[in-house]
């Protein structure tokens, strides 16, 4: 048990910290560097900068501190990665947390604290900057100081990036290095194959003259070289010869052909058949560029072919037929097989000269049934069809079909008709596969895991034994198809498929639903607590990204759990509870593992008639825009405009906002319906005030991902704007960071698209979630809206003062207009306005209110004059 209290994501950040590789690494002048530059900002004595491992608290840069590193329970730094924010204590020894600690009590006697979280770029405190002093008599730290420390924190984070980057770029040049090496070595080992082939291998040019040749079958036969010649030349062909005109056509057509033979004349006199093969050579563009192949010396072939057409007339018809296998025994001895028989069972013409027994090609388990065939056939006179399966020369198994028959009286001789079916019965599994597997990562399919989990519940219900089903769906699995590619999401499905039967026993089951659901079941487990091991285990190995065609696809995965026989023993209702806690799972915030509880199904059904009541609103037309004023916040107070705000009149629960009921039309794919209402309705709202004589400024509305993935958006935005008479700076769009992080191609062109009309975009709740400056120059955005979090306590919180004086000093750093959101007091909208904030809304201004309220407000601003708010 350890005596200093742990993050919550421990593990994680643990692992993210070994990622980079820095614990008990020599001194770097990088980090050393801005340990100095502490000291001398801060004004302490000493500084360093530490990563928290499981046990301790180890020193990478450090001065005015003798030890490397230091037991983790009586470290300060475990106790600032616990938050996101600097941990800073003004002396120590009236401070209850560390007043007994030995750092305090003994030497070095700290007195003076102040650290700040060193933060990975995926969210973990994997260490920390700090400054120390041992004097009692040094003041708090001042906001210019503090703010220092976070920058220089920063750049520790940013340093240990490049760091790890310099470190894989060093990997990959090995890497190529390596490659190069061995292409090198296949090149040789080309070149040596080359040099000892007894083949003849050969390149002819567009005009099928020979530009290159091994030199090793020609010296051998005793032929000139070929080079420059075509190979009529070099053979002395006549071009009229039915199979010169034949191979000739081939050329011409630039066909491949396989085994021409023709004569060369060599050296000696003598006549050298030879048999070439080869196929035409293109470039990328299609352009034939000659042709590439072998030959091989075939006169003793040709002399032994020519004898045995001699010796088999009678039955050469039979035996070349090339279609089936015919062999001739007497008794179990083989006396006569013809090719294809031969190229069944793998075996020369030698090798029957020497003797083959019949009962030697023939599997144990198929000499009683061999017997009982014959015995028929010698009975009736007949013959008899059967499938069985010949062994090979080389020890395998082909699956054939035989026909056997008695040639002669004696019944001593008799000869089989053998029909290789191996192409048959391949096409048979693979009939038998395709109905029960999945073609892409070879898992059960849904049928067949349907079948599976019925067999695998009846044997639990035996055995007394306890079983989990687990549903495991992939997070934003379309997000990838959509960024990178389909095959990119077929590389993650096969990649996920094989760790998950990687990461469970032989005799679990694996299977793919469909999409980028898959099922686990795990048979015979002691607990649900054993399910609940292994579903984490699954958990984490979904987590790992993968590799594709130079892309690092990271991933997720959400898994829902429930047990057999405690939750059922019908595959239906077990298939209905996984699916539920898989949707706990999802709804949770996904990457998670839920276990399926009797409550879960009661919340399903709840969800599911919010989604029907939803539907109906929707036909019903039962939602409504609500408004909310943006003001200039210079001294005028003028209307800038308004932001409209999507409300549900329910017919029994009255008025509801967005967070009763947005998160689930959202994950039924309503949202884009909602948003399209919104933007149809807000225009036509715009035009009315107008028409009436106000000047409403412009009206903001939000869409959401799903919208902006639809690459009609433009159009219909387009489309509202001349319906209603409006111009583009009439409309502004609202984005959240989620968006703009997404890296989704189509958004991205759809907002450029936008921004190209004229509309404004702006970012929502900028600094509550992934902020990034890489952002803001990726995406055509105008606008950044102080979150009201950072603006409801910036009066009683320098940091959310800080953030937001930042973000307006960002945004007109990069010519960008910024609004407050939530300006609830008078000191508010005068810190704001010291700031140099440009636009702000909220409460103190007005709060939301449907289109007729909203007039009445816009016609009593007008009477008062257009400087009041």
């Amino acid at each position: 048990m350890h005596s200093f209290r742990l993050p919550a994501d421990e593990t994680q950040r643990l692992d993210a910290l070994r990622r980079y590789d820095v614990l008990d690494t020599p001194p770097e002048e990088s980090f050393d560097r801005l340990v100095r530059l502490v000291t001398r900002l801060v004004g302490t004595t000493a500084a360093a900068i530490g990563f928290t491992d499981a046990d301790r608290h180890w020193l990478k840069a450090r001065i005015g501190i003798s030890q490397q590193e230091f037991p983790r329970d009586i470290s300060f730094c475990a106790q600032t990665i616990l938050e996101d924010r600097p941990l800073v204590v003004e002396d120590a020894q009236d401070d209850q947390r560390f007043s007994t600690n030995p750092l305090v009590c003994g030497e070095p006697g700290v007195r003076f604290y102040a650290g700040v979280p060193i933060r990975t770029r995926d969210g973990f405190n994997i260490g920390v900057l700090c400054a120390l002093d041992t004097r009692s008599d040094r003041g708090p730290l001042t906001n210019e100081q503090m703010a220092s420390l976070r920058e220089l924190a920063e750049l520790v984070a940013d340093e240990l990036e490049l760091r790890r980057t310099v470190k894989r770029l060093g990997c990959e040049l090995t890497r190529r290095a390596e490659a190069e090496a061995a292409r090198a070595l296949s090149e040789q080992r080309l070149q040596d194959f080359l040099d000892t082939a007894t083949d003849w291998l050969w390149e002819t040019d567009e005009q099928h003259r020979f530009v290159f040749e091994t030199s090793s079958g020609a010296e051998r036969w005793g032929l000139s070289p070929a080079l420059g010649r075509t190979r009529m030349e070099r053979s002395g062909g006549d071009p009229s010869d039915p199979k010169w005109r034949a191979h000739l056509a081939d050329l011409e057509a630039r066909r491949p052909f396989r085994g021409f033979r023709f004569a060369i004349r060599a050296a000696d006199g003598c006549l050298v058949y030879m048999s070439v093969s080869g196929k035409p050579v293109f470039d990328a563009d299609g352009t034939f560029r000659g042709y590439r192949g072998t030959g091989q010396d075939v006169t003793a072939r040709i002399e032994v072919e020519s004898a045995l057409r001699d010796m088999n007339a009678r039955l050469s018809l039979l035996y070349t037929s090339g279609v089936i296998g015919v062999v001739t025994c007497e008794g179990d001895r083989m006396v006569e097989a013809n090719d294809e028989f031969l190229r069944i069972i793998g075996y020369s013409r030698a090798d029957v000269a020497a003797g083959i027994r019949w009962s030697s090609l023939r599997p144990a388990d198929q000499t009683s049934r061999d017997a009982e065939v014959l015995a028929e056939m010698r009975a009736t006179g007949r013959s008899r069809l059967y499938e069985t399966e010949c062994l090979t020369k080389a020890g395998g198994r082909v699956p054939v079909s035989i026909s056997a028959v008695s040639v002669d009286r004696a019944q001593r001789l008799w000869m089989a008709l053998v029909q290789d079916i191996s192409e048959r019965k391949a096409a048979e599994a693979q009939i038998r596969d395709l109905a029960f597997r999945d073609t892409l990562t070879g898992l059960l399919n849904r049928r067949a895991f349907n079948e599976e989990l019925g067999r695998r519940l009846t044997s639990c219900d035996a055995h007394d034994a306890i079983g989990a089903l687990l549903f495991i769906d992939l997070d934003h699995f379309k997000d990838v198809n959509d960024a990178i590619g389909h095959d990119a999401g077929d590389a993650l499905l096969q990649e996920i498929a094989r760790r998950l039967q990687h990461g469970v026993r032989r005799h679990d089951l694996v299977a793919r639903l469909g999409g980028d659901e898959f099922a686990v079941v795990l048979s015979d487990i002691g607990c649900a607590d054993d399910a609940a091991v292994k579903a984490s285990r699954l958990l984490e190995s979904c987590r790992q990204p993968v590799r594709h065609a130079g892309h690092l696809i990271h991933t997720s995965a959400s898994i829902g759990v429930t047990m057999f026989p405690r939750d059922g023993m019908e595959p239906a209702q077990l298939l209905k509870n996984a699916d539920v806690a898989l949707y706990r799972s999802k709804s949770s915030g996904r990457r998670t593992v839920s276990f399926f509880n009797p409550a879960m199904m009661a919340e399903t059904v709840a969800r599911m008639e919010l989604i029907a009541e939803l539907r109906k609103a929707i036909e019903d037309q039962q939602f409504r825009l609500a408004y909310q004023p943006i003001i200039d916040l210079s001294g005028r107070r003028r209307l800038a405009g308004f932001e409209a705000l999507v409300r549900w009149q329910h017919p029994e629960r009255g008025v509801l906002g967005p967070g009763a009921f947005l998160d689930v039309a959202t994950s039924a794919g309503l949202d884009g319906e909602l948003c399209a209402f919104t933007i149809k309705v807000a225009a036509r709202q715009m035009r009315a005030w107008l028409d009436q004589g106000f000047d409403p400024g412009y009206v903001a509305i939000n869409l959401s991902a799903t919208e902006l993935r639809d690459s009609s958006v433009p159009a219909r935005v387009v489309a509202a704007l001349a319906e209603n008479r409006l111009l583009p700076r009439h409309l502004e769009i609202e984005i959240t960071e989620n968006v703009v992080i997404s890296q989704d191609s189509k958004i991205e062109a759809n907002l450029e698209a936008l921004h190209h009309l004229g509309v404004r975009i702006a970012l929502d709740d900028f600094g509550t979630g992934y902020s990034s400056l890489a952002h803001l120059k990726r995406f055509p955005v105008d606008v950044l809206k102080i979150d009201q979090s950072f603006v409801r306590d910036m009066e009683t919180d320098p940091e959310d003062a800080v953030i937001a004086r930042t973000i307006v000093r960002l945004a007109h750093s990069l010519d960008l207009k910024v609004v407050a959101e939530g300006i609830e007091t008078e000191g508010q909208l005068a810190r704001l306005r010291r700031m140099g904030c440009d636009h702000g809304q909220g409460f103190l201004i007005a709060r939301p209110a449907l289109a007729e309220p909203t007039t009445a407000w816009l016609a009593a601003r007008q009477r008062r004059g257009p400087n009041v708010a």
